[in-house]
C-alpha cells in the first residue's frame, strides 16, 4: 500500500540517499548506507537509490512509521 509511505517524489528521499537523515531502526540505517555508497561509487544513479529505498519502505511500512514521520513528517 503505497499510500502508508510519502510519494517517490518527495524531496526526502533524496535526502535519504544523500545521507541527510538518520534511521532510528538499525536494519533501516543499514539499507540508506547501502545505497549511498552505491551511489558515491557509481553503480546506481540516484533515481535507482529512491527507487530501492521506496520499494524497501513499502513492503513493511506500518513497522517503519516512525522512522518515516520522523524525516516525512507528514504526507
Amino acid at each position: 500500500m503505497t499510500q502508508d509511505i510519502p510519494p517517490k517524489d518527495r524531496a526526502e528521499w533524496a535526502e535519504l540517499v544523500q545521507g541527510q537523515h538518520k534511521m532510528d531502526k538499525f536494519v533501516l540505517q543499514l539499507q540508506v548506507d547501502k545505497v549511498q555508497k552505491g551511489v558515491e561509487a557509481g553503480d546506481m544513479t540516484q533515481e535507482e537509490a529512491v527507487n530501492y529505498l521506496y520499494e524497501y519502505f513499502a513492503k513493511y511500512p506500518k513497522g517503519f512509521v516512525s522512522d518515516l514521520k520522523a524525516v516525512f513528517r507528514a504526507w
